[in-house]
Order: structure tokens, then sequence, then C-alpha cells
């Protein structure tokens, strides 16, 4: 490989990372500046070999050079398994379940074929995950923004994102259903000052109104309400984040609205920063959004990745309930009954995948279909094993699947990766939706 124009091609790609090709990878850099292009290879070094149409040569990154590789999306893209899989160290694993029995759960999936998982390795199944519906991702352009139908104040769309250079307010009606997530990234130079408002009716000229709203600042982050009646403001979360924790002024923020159940979860960079209830009976009816920049004039912020998608809350709810004795196996039916006892096997059957289960309360085992059952959880092992420090590398896979590897490597349209609890993987490479190094440290910034 040359290595005398390396430097300049690398100036170049980086100015034109934005303008890549439709179908290219992402490449993020310790830094937070974007690559792209088609990622030929990782070596066992971490060594990433980057193609591209604007360098004769490939491009090569040392490992700790790159966070993050998203690697595109194949044209037709299958729909996930209706099982997810969750292991002992928290990793979930996308899968059809074949059989189990007292000593191991046979997995398939659709990129990395069939495992033999052992059962001391599972910590819970969730069946029936169904794929959600996305209901808007964006911004496309600035007209499909406006406020209360006199237009849009103090935006201009520029490189897939809401940029302002000061104040300004602009917003968006969508059919939002009950149980919603919604999601975006903030950018900002010096100090941030955002306004998200959702749920908000979008009514003009009432003040107050009934909505929640993010608020974001000097101070820190915050989850707020907005009541029309009774106390105005109230406070739903308040993580324990201040702008000095994001040193590349950029941050994730992902929040989770159930209105059945009144509650809000919030996370940041994909990490979970905390949960409320809605301290008003009635959650607020409204599905638009508004995005307010109150920075100074001069001061840039920009809003993109914006994603509203509908959120069932059975699962996240089912998974996060108090399952009683970890000592031995719980399960969960579609209907909410809840049994303890032994799950012995799981095989298949003339209509299909049958669970037997061992009911504390049953002298027969249960026997239930895979349709009438929503969430296993294992019983603890009576001596576990050391906890297994996280790899160095996650690789997320489409259909919600995440999981730790202490190595990774590609050739071709193989990834090969060796897992704690499963051993050597070779998973196909459609099948993953990004590399992350979570180890990857910012480049620190330049004295102003």
């Amino acid at each position: 490989m040359r290595t005398s124009n390396m430097n300049s091609w690398i100036a170049l790609l980086l100015g034109v990372g934005g303008t890549g090709g439709l179908r290219a990878d992402d490449l993020t850099l310790a830094g937070q500046s974007r690559l792209t292009g088609t990622v030929r290879s990782i070596n066992e070094a971490g060594v990433v070999e980057l193609s591209s149409a604007l360098s004769p040569d490939s491009v090569f990154l040392k490992a700790d050079a790159v966070a993050m590789v998203n690697f595109r999306a194949p044209e037709v893209v299958p729909n996930p398994p209706g099982t997810l899989i969750e292991l002992s160290n928290g990793d979930l694993l996308p899968a059809a379940i074949e059989g189990l029995d007292e000593r191991n759960l046979v997995a398939l999936t659709a990129d990395a074929g069939r495992l033999v998982i052992p059962r001391t390795a599972l910590k819970s199944i969730q069946l029936g995950v169904r794929q959600r519906q996305i209901i808007y991702t964006g911004p496309r352009n600035l007209e499909e923004w406006s406020r209360h139908g006199d237009g849009v104040r103090g935006w201009t769309f520029a490189n897939k994102s809401l940029v302002a250079s000061g104040p300004g307010r602009v917003s968006k009606q969508f059919e939002a259903p009950s149980q919603f997530t919604f999601k975006f990234t903030l950018k900002w130079q010096g100090s941030p000052s955002f306004q998200v408002y959702f749920a908000d009716p979008l009514t003009p000229n009432v003040d107050p109104v009934d909505r929640y709203y993010l608020q974001f600042n000097g101070a820190g982050l915050e989850v707020k309400r907005e009541s029309s009646q009774g106390q105005h403001f109230q406070t739903v979360i308040i993580p324990s984040v201040t702008p000095e924790k994001y040193p590349t002024n950029e941050v994730d923020v992902e929040i989770r609205v159930d209105r059945k159940t009144s509650r809000l979860d919030l996370f940041l960079n994909g990490e979970a920063e905390g949960a409320g209830v809605d301290p008003v009976a009635k959650p607020p009816a409204g599905n638009g959004v508004t995005f307010v920049s109150s920075a100074p004039a001069g001061a840039t912020q920009e809003i993109r990745g914006i994603e509203v998608s509908e959120f069932d809350n059975t699962r996240v709810r089912h998974r996060s309930e108090d399952r009683g004795n970890p000592a031995i196996d719980s399960l969960i039916s579609r209907d909410d009954d809840r049994w303890s006892g032994h799950l012995t096997r799981i095989q298949g059957g003339a209509e299909g995948t049958v669970f037997s289960f061992k009911s504390d309360f049953h002298e027969e085992p249960l026997e239930l279909s895979e349709a009438d059952v929503s969430t296993i959880f294992f019983a603890k092992p009576d001596q576990e094993a050391a906890p297994v420090p996280p790899g160095p590398f996650v690789l997320r896979l489409r259909g919600e699947g995440l999981l730790h590897v202490s190595s990774c490597t590609l050739a071709g349209e193989d990834v090969s990766a060796q897992h704690p609890l499963l051993g050597m993987l070779k998973i196909n490479r459609t099948g993953i939706s990004a590399l992350e190094r979570p180890g990857a440290k910012p480049a620190a910034k330049s004295a102003e």
C-alpha cells in the first residue's frame, strides 16, 4: 500500500464523508469525524480497510481510530424472527427456537446458522417480538416542517439536519399511537440550549397547554410535564448529566412514551438515564413535535436523525418486572398469567412449537403453544460463574440483537467473532447493522 499521499486522501474523504453513496458503509472516527465507503476487511488487530471511489488505494485505519462502523443495509431486509434470546451477560440474540432440553437450547439464526446455547447461559426468552412500525424518519426537507401554518422560523435544512444559527422554532404533526418512541440527535456549539416538545397539540395562541418537553442547557437535561390545569410545570425525569459529559457536543436521545401507563423512559447514547410517571392523571393527547433553539444569534445548533415509531410496552414491562424467586424458572403468558416452576422442554408439535412447563401449582406439566407465551425467565445457577468482562467490540444485529465480543474480523461477506458464552461465531455481514468500539476515546478539543 502506498502511504505518501495517505493524509491527503483521508482529508479528502473526511471533507466529503457526508456525501457518499446511499449504500455506502459509514464510519465514525474516535474524534467524531466521518468517512464513507466500503469496509473491505477488519484484521485480527482491528485495522479497518476502507475502499472509496475517491481514493485509488484502500485506506487502512488503525483499530483505536474507529469508534463505530454502520454497515449499509441490504437491498432486501427480511423480517426478524419473532423471538429474542437474552443471555446471562445481557446480550440479545434474535432467533427462532428449534428445541430445548435440560442442558441446551438450540436456536436457528438467519445469519449465524444453528447455535447450541448452554441452558446456564440463558437469562430470558421473549416471544411474539414483532417489527415495530416506523411512523417517520427525517428530516427530509424544510418544507415538511412548519409552525401553526406560518412557516419555519430560524431554521434551515442542510446535510439532512435542521440547523439554527440562533433562536428558532419548528414543528410537525404526526399520527403517533398511544405508545411511541421518539428519537433524535442534538448537536451544538458552545453550550446547548434546546427545548423539544412532544405529545404537543400544536394549538396556536394557547398558553398553557398539555404536553411533555425535554430541556437541555448548560445546567443539564430534564424531561418535564406542562399542564393546562393545576401546577403548570412538573419534572418527570432528571438524569445526572450535563453538557460536559458529551465532549463532542453531540448526544443521541431516545424517549419511550407509554400513554397507557403514563410512563416515560429516557435513553442517551443508547444508555438508560431515567424513567418517570406522568404526575397528571390524564396524559396529553397531542401528536405534534416542536423543536426550539434558544441559543444566542450566531451559535449553531443542529437536530438530525429524527424518528417516530410505535412502541409496544408489554415486552419491556414483562422483562423489567419482579420475576419472583430467581432460583426457579418463571413463565408469563400473553394474557399476563404467571407461573413459577421448571421449563422442562421446548419441542415441535403437530400444530407448532410446544412449551412444557411444570408449575408448582399443577400436577401435570402445562403444555403451551408458542402463541400463548410472552416471556420466560430461566433460573440462575446455584453457583454463578464470575462475571465475564465485556469485550472491546459490540455487534449490533438487525432485529434488536446485540453481542459483546472479544475479537472481530471481517473477510468478504463473513464476520468472525469470539463470544464469551457462544464461542466462535461466523455471521454474514448483512445481518450486522453496526460494529462499535465503546472504548474508543474522542479526540481532544483544541483550545479556542
